[in-house]
């Protein structure tokens, strides 16, 4: 399929004005990348360009429960109470486990277990069978993390044993908060926090801050021990900042930034091992290392089996362990990938003949939970629509929906919460499980109804949304160089896309394993030439030949070949031109 039959470009329009800061102005295309992303106050410019650690970060003592939760840590530490770490089974959760757990055994922290549920066998949250299994161990203090804002039930029974519960999370914050000791959540009513965008790994951090403060506090002659000791956490918190798709604004940008310096020179063990298993290596990584390569690698473990391998590999010191449980890992991953592929093959044949409804709903045997979410994604990115992808299983209907930015999906299923045995998510995903086959087909019924009142047309057309139109002679060192200048990119701050318009194809090839990959050589009329891919897109450009006149969005790559440098395009999008 041509995708230009699909896709609306929309070129952003042009800066109206350039910048200074401070004192050094900058081009007019940087002023224009700047404004397509909202940033257009000279102090928020000067701290998107040029972000400083920790200076930009805000006090983790301005959330409302901090105080509250250092407090009740350290007394646990003075008093050698049972901690028991609850963390969630994708990357996110598995990261903010570590992290936290990190520092509370460099503080002295008495952690009697790690727990991390199975994805199937016990489903996302906090659940009664841990809560008592807790109990019956005697735990004193229970700490979630990515999980715990919508357990009231479950941290309910845990007071009823004198057991505490902190509540460190980022999700979607009911009507009725849980009676834990004390919740840490960006998006609670009322939080004073100023940014509210962070992952649970950027709680998890925020929190260790705040530890390492109080602690300084009564030890300042300690103070280069954990200045350092913080810094060296930042490359989790990159890690799964980046794989939680939170957007790459705001704090989340200079812990990503950093924390990917971090990550290039981490100390941890495990992660050497994967880097190295992945065929990357240490100093090379950004953030498409961590979405593509690293972030899979650790979900893997969650969505195939337990995510304890991941949490293993993360702390681990042993380097023969660690090659080990990297090696299971990426067999993990491979398996996932073909599993993957099934499910998404049997989805698409299972919807056709539904593609234009408003919301795509299937359900399959044989479809694990650990899946379902990524076939949902795929699914979202060719229909452009919202859609709900679920298994059934030993335990039930459970499944996972994604959305386009147009239908906040949590807030719909908000409106049906008796179809649920429990739900939970964001405004463009969630996780559920649906009472019974009933539920289902009324929940799709009412999902479609809501989506007729609410979306329109143009709602379910993708749209390329463009930077700026250049042409051929812009693609340069200097251009490239502008761009970098705006990494690390991710959500809410894309690598930049430009238009060339009637741009000329002198050269045309289908390159890789299967011909998969278009490579072309394009010229416009400045008689400037440069060599341009388009990943998977030689079926869609069958028809392509040379002298054709095309408009095409790009991103601008760099190829280095036997120490050259050359700037070169990669294609997004291409049709035929409209201006020849």
């Amino acid at each position: 399929m041509d995708s230009s039959k699909y896709k609306l470009w929309q070129v952003a329009k042009s800066a109206a004005k350039t910048f200074v800061v401070p004192d050094v102005p900058l081009p007019q295309l940087a002023a224009t990348l700047l404004n397509n992303r909202g940033i257009v106050e000279p102090m928020a410019v000067k701290e998107f360009l040029y972000p400083e650690y920790p200076f930009h970060l805000s006090d983790p003592f301005l959330f409302k429960d901090m105080k509250r939760v250092v407090a009740r840590i350290f007394q646990a530490i003075a008093q050698k109470q049972a901690i028991v770490v609850y963390g969630d089974y994708d990357a996110d959760g598995v990261c903010s486990a570590a992290l936290l757990t990190t520092t509370l055994q460099a503080l002295g922290g008495n952690i009697v277990e790690v727990y991390m549920p199975h994805r199937e066998k016990e489903g996302y949250g906090l659940n009664r069978e841990a809560v008592n299994h807790f109990i019956a161990n005697g735990v004193n203090l229970i700490i979630t993390l990515d999980c715990g804002t919508t357990n009231n039930e479950e941290i309910l029974l845990a007071n009823s044993a004198n057991i505490d519960v902190l509540v460190i999370d980022h999700h979607h914050v009911p009507e009725n908060l849980p009676g834990a000791y004390a919740i840490l959540n960006p998006k609670t009513p009322g939080e004073s926090y100023p940014f509210s965008h962070l992952a649970s790994v950027g709680m998890a951090f925020k929190t260790s801050q705040a530890l390492l403060r109080q602690r300084l506090v009564e030890h300042p002659d300690e103070s280069s021990r954990w200045e350092s000791f913080e810094k060296w956490l930042l490359d989790l918190t990159a890690i799964a900042t980046v794989t939680d798709l939170v957007p790459l604004i705001g704090e989340n940008r200079i812990l990503v930034k950093y924390g990917l310096m971090a990550l290039n020179k981490t100390q941890r063990v495990g992660l050497r091992a994967l880097v190295q298993i992945m065929g990357s290596q240490l100093g090379s990584l950004d953030t498409y290392s961590i979405a593509y390569q690293i972030g899979p690698r650790l979900n893997a473990a969650g969505r195939m089996n337990h995510a304890n391998a991941a949490f293993e590999l993360l702390v681990c010191e042993d380097e023969a362990k660690a090659k080990e449980l990297a090696v299971a890992l990426e067999s993990n991953n491979r398996e996932r990938q073909r599993l993957t592929e099934r499910v998404v093959a049997e989805v698409r044949e299972q919807l056709r003949g539904h593609e234009n409804d408003r919301v795509l709903v299937a359900v399959g045997d044989g479809w694990p939970v650990g899946i379902v979410g990524l076939v949902a994604g795929k699914l979202l990115e060719e229909h452009h629509r919202p859609i709900l992808v679920v298994g059934r299983t030993d335990r039930g209907l459970a499944g996972s929906g994604r959305s386009i930015s147009a239908f906040n999906i949590i807030s719909a299923l908000h409106q049906s919460p008796e179809l649920f045995e429990k739900f939970g998510g964001h405004a463009q995903a969630c996780g559920f499980t649906v009472k019974n086959e009933e539920a289902l087909e009324e929940l799709r019924r009412r999902l479609n109804n809501l989506a007729e009142e609410t979306l329109s047309d143009e709602d379910l057309m993708p749209v390329l949304t463009i930077d700026a139109a250049l042409s051929l002679k812009d693609v340069q060192e200097t251009l490239g160089e502008l761009v970098n200048l705006f990494e690390p990119f991710g959500m809410a701050n894309p690598k930049p896309k430009f238009l060339f318009s009637n741009v000329q194809v002198v050269g045309l090839s289908n390159v890789g394993a299967n011909g998969q990959h278009l490579k072309l050589t394009l010229s416009d009329e400045s008689g400037v030439i440069k060599h341009a891919i388009g990943f998977n897109q030689s079926l869609a450009h069958g028809s392509l030949r040379l002298g054709d006149h095309m408009d095409a969005v790009a991103e601008i790559v760099v190829n280095v070949w036997n120490g050259r440098r050359e700037w070169q395009l990669k294609i997004l999008d291409l049709r035929p031109s409209l201006t020849s």
